[in-house]
């Protein structure tokens, strides 16, 4: 079992140097950046202060550096990567993050807009930590070796070499794509998949101003239409297009394409198709102003990166191997982003970007302030994470949750909705059953503790679990006999009351006695 706080994290994170200078050493006489060289590494680290597990709230400003630091180096490892860019070849050029400061100065507004939304001052900053904290709970998930008895990190059955691209049926692309530049996509993915989430805020306090305005006045008038119109609406279209396409090999020689037998993957061409439900799931999801969705169309617009991205909408267009892959790294950071919060596109493999970036975002629940809408009534630091397993066959969590301070029943209760309909529910509609999913072959289970307010001599805790199974049935169980209400009668009505809208209302279960 692993404890999971900002500290283990970063320690591990130093110890992952041993496998990130094995990897370098592939890639002798090249000099590039990184997101976890060691400038990085060592700014990390000294985000710890003496004993302390969590980083301070006071070093806001060394987080702002370091969120942009990682961005920045890891637009510049993937351009590095490139074979149409010239650093391959040419030493004395060095890639440039064009774009970055359009980020900052956005990523800065952000922070204002979040210090007004929360009533706090600028001295907190919740995105920011959150998504540094979501990116290193990935960069452990990638790099630890949890796949084998054995302790230690040799890189040799780490989760990142068994990641897979959407698409890429016979990972021709993510088999080219070096560790290097599959920890630059994550880094991209994490630190940046929250962006559009004062946008999609914004809409919704519009639309309650409305409401409560009508109160005063009849037919109030006030402006909350966020749609886009004319050219905004066509790049966003293209976006969406970009985000929903896939590549398919071409295989048939004609006159214009000549295309030799036993020539290598590299020598291989692709036409770009759309795939029609991912694009109408992606566009009602940016309908909706879902931040996902709207995170991808802000760094496509912000960074050079993306927007040199090499796609057309002609059906004809001709894409070389290295056009295509370069395609796909792309893509799988936009689509990422896009499907953590469009509940409308179903992950089949754990080993995807899209599955990675869930549940590193749904777990990140430590040192996150009590306005937090997964649990109600809670104290910062009140959840504590340990991962026994992240495997691409296994998911096993704990988390142990100190609901000390909560004496009301009804909040007890509240508390176990949330983690049924918040938890349960959402993870189920993500990984549901569907076209393909009999492909799936990974099992993800949850053990939680509730611990709550003493009862006497007597404990008085909650114990959780529920399981999602690749092949079987799934289940959510609740254990009440080490607490006060084992033989509460009355709790447990209520509670099923609660549930018994749901449609997974028979997989909720309780034991009592």
């Amino acid at each position: 079992m692993y404890k999971i706080n900002d500290k283990s994290l970063i320690m591990d994170i130093k110890e992952f140097s041993k496998v990130v200078e094995q990897r370098k050493s592939d890639f002798k006489d090249m000099e590039f950046d990184h997101p976890l060289d060691k400038k990085s590494i060592d700014k990390l680290s000294n985000l710890i202060q003496g004993s302390s597990e969590v980083i301070e709230y006071s070093q806001v400003g060394e987080l702002d550096d370091l969120w942009n630091e990682l961005i920045d180096k890891a637009i510049k490892c993937l351009r590095f990567f490139d074979d149409r860019e010239p650093f391959l070849n040419n030493k004395k050029k060095k890639p440039v993050a064009y774009g970055i400061d359009k980020l900052h100065a956005y990523h800065e507004r952000y922070s204002d807009f979040e210090s007004l939304l929360y009533g706090a001052s600028s001295y907190y900053r919740d995105h920011v930590f959150h998504s540094i904290r979501t990116w290193m709970l990935g960069i452990f998930c990638l790099l630890k070796n949890m796949d084998s008895d054995e302790e230690g990190t040799t890189g040799d059955t780490i989760f990142i070499d068994k990641l897979t691209i959407e698409g890429d049926g016979n990972n021709i692309f993510i088999g080219k794509t070096n560790f290097f530049e599959k920890i630059s996509m994550w880094t991209l993915i994490a630190l940046c998949h929250d962006l559009g989430y004062p946008l999609e805020k914004s809409q919704q306090i519009l639309d309650k101003t409305q409401k409560m305005m009508k109160e005063f006045i009849p037919n109030p008038n006030i402006w909350n239409n966020f749609n886009f119109s004319g050219i905004q609406d066509n790049i966003n279209e293209y976006i969406v297009k970009f985000i929903s396409t896939k590549m398919k090999k071409i295989e048939k020689q004609n006159e214009e394409i000549k295309v030799e037998k036993n020539m290598s993957e590299e020598s291989d061409i692709f036409n770009g198709r759309i795939q029609p439900k991912y694009y109408l799931k992606y566009t009602k999801s940016l309908e909706k102003f879902d931040h996902g969705i709207v995170s991808s169309v802000i760094i496509y617009k912000m960074l050079l990166y993306f927007l040199e991205s090499d796609f057309n909408l002609n059906d004809d267009y001709i894409y070389k191997y290295e056009d295509a892959r370069q395609f796909y790294i792309r893509r799988e950071i936009l689509r990422a982003m896009a499907s953590h919060t469009c509940s409308d596109v179903y992950n089949i493999y754990l080993t995807t970007f899209s599955s990675l970036l869930f549940i590193c975002d749904e777990f990140q629940e430590w040192g996150r302030k009590s306005w937090n809408e997964m649990y109600a009534g809670l104290q910062p630091n009140a959840v504590k994470l340990s991962i026994d397993k992240f495997t691409p066959n296994e998911v096993d969590v704990s988390e142990d949750i100190d609901m000390c301070k909560i004496d009301e029943e009804d909040m007890v209760i509240e508390n176990i909705v949330r983690i049924f309909v918040r938890q349960y529910e959402k993870y189920k509609v993500i990984f549901r059953d569907g076209q393909y999913t009999q492909a799936r072959d990974f099992n993800l289970s949850k053990k939680m503790k509730l611990q709550l307010a003493e009862n006497g001599t007597e404990g008085n805790e909650i114990s959780i679990e529920y399981t999602l199974k690749a092949q079987d049935e799934n289940s959510f169980k609740v254990n009440l006999k080490a607490s006060k209400y084992k033989n509460n009668k009355e709790f447990v009505k209520k509670l099923k009351g609660k549930i018994s809208k749901s449609e997974f209302e028979k997989e909720f279960c309780i034991e009592s006695k």
